[in-house]
Parts: C-alpha cells; structure tokens; sequence
C-alpha cells in the first residue's frame, strides 16, 4: 500500500532509487552501530592492558629498590681507574723526548732487510727499502765531509729523517757493501759506528743502535751521535 502510494505520487525510476537508498542507509546504519560496539570493546582492552603494564612497572620498580639494598655500594677510593685504550699498564710508557722511540721501528726493518743480502734479487729489495722510507743517500768524502750519493748500490750510508719537523737523522750503513778494511777506515765506518771489526770482510751489519746525524741550514752533514754496529762474516 506504502509502496503503491509512493508510485502514485513519483514517477517509477524515482520510486526505486528511493527505496534503493532507503536500503542503503540501513545497511550504513548497522554498519555503524557494530562500530561502535567494537570500538567500545576495543578500548575496555585496551584500559585493562594498560593497567597490567603500570602493575608490572610498579612491581620491578619494588624490586630494584630490594636489590640495590641487598647489592654492597663500591666506594670511590676502592674503585680501579680504567687504561686508556690500547695501553698496557704493565708495560714502560715511552719518552716522546727520546730519539730511540723514533728509530726502534726503522732499525728493525733494516736488521731485517742486511740478514738477506745472501738471498737473489737483494738490489731490488735495497732499492724498494730506501724508496718506501724515503731515505737519503751520503758518501764520506775525507775530512769529516759526508756529501749526496745518487746510487744506491754505491752509497755508503743510509739515513731515516727521525721526524717530519727534525733536522735529525737516524743513519746505518750500505748492507750490500761488505765492511772491508777500506771501507772500515777510509769509507768513514770507524768514523761513523763503534765496530767490531778487525780484518778481513765481513758482509752482515747488525745495528743495534744507529748514528744520528744533524743537517744545518747550508746543508752540511754532521755527525752528532756515533752508533753501535754488530759484524758478521756470513
């Protein structure tokens, strides 16, 4: 009856998109009331889960406070000052003042390299030494006179700048030349180094402390400390 009144009233096509939106607001309408339901449930647990997290902060509060009272404090006095990173307490601390921290490496590297001069290809090797530790070259000219060697093969002393800021150089001699009687005392090794030597040859030079020359302003070498070297006939 409700429907064919709304006919009479209406044309048909506007009578079925009335009762189709009547439709419509309906479902929307049930749609919003399960919303509503949900959400209201939603937050009931949301409310107890809340309470339960204060609950169990509460409780580890309580029982930090139980431990620290069990937990004996450290006093400061008894407390052990912690190393710097990568220092050994056991170990002597180094004097940056003493050139002998400065030269330990280098003269270790050397050792190295003057044990195989026996062994192929040690001109090479001597070359490579010098370039990658950026060393100078002298020969001794007479006289107190050390003057620039331009060959490696050649050059009588080898010199390591202690520091880029220093007029210092650490300075041990050529390995690949053997310590003759000539080289001893006219090549400026007893000059230069505290040897052993006596007679005859000797091809390996074990430094265990090196020379240390000075250059000044109007590059003049000059010998400031003699150094310490060990003769081998191997």
């Amino acid at each position: 009856m409700e429907e064919s009144a709304v006919q009479g009233f209406l044309p048909p096509v506007m009578s079925d998109m009335l009762i189709m939106l009547s439709i419509v607001m309906n479902v929307l309408l049930m749609f919003a009331v399960a919303y509503l339901i949900l959400t209201r449930n939603q937050d009931g647990k949301l409310r107890k889960l809340d309470d339960k997290i204060k609950r169990v902060g509460n409780d580890l509060k309580i029982l930090e406070g139980k431990v620290r009272e069990m937990k004996p404090q450290k006093k400061v006095d008894t407390v052990i000052a912690a190393e710097p990173f990568g220092i050994n307490p056991n170990e002597p601390r180094e004097d940056p003042s003493d050139t002998s921290t400065l030269w330990r490496r280098f003269v270790e590297n050397y050792n190295h390299i003057a044990a195989s001069m026996m062994v192929p290809g040690q001109l090479k090797a001597c070359q490579k030494f010098v370039e990658d530790n950026g060393l100078r070259m002298l020969q001794y000219a007479g006289m107190m006179n050390f003057v620039p060697a331009l060959d490696v093969e050649e050059s009588n002393f080898w010199l390591w700048k202690l520091s880029p800021d220093s007029n210092q150089y650490a300075v041990v001699p050529n390995p690949m030349k053997p310590c003759t009687e000539e080289l001893y005392e006219r090549g400026g090794l007893k000059i230069v180094f505290a040897m052993n030597y006596k007679d005859g040859s000797y091809r390996k030079y074990v430094v265990d402390t090196p020379a240390i020359f000075t250059i000044d302003n109007s590059n003049q070498w000059k010998l400031q400390d003699p150094g310490v070297v060990d003769l081998e006939r191997k």
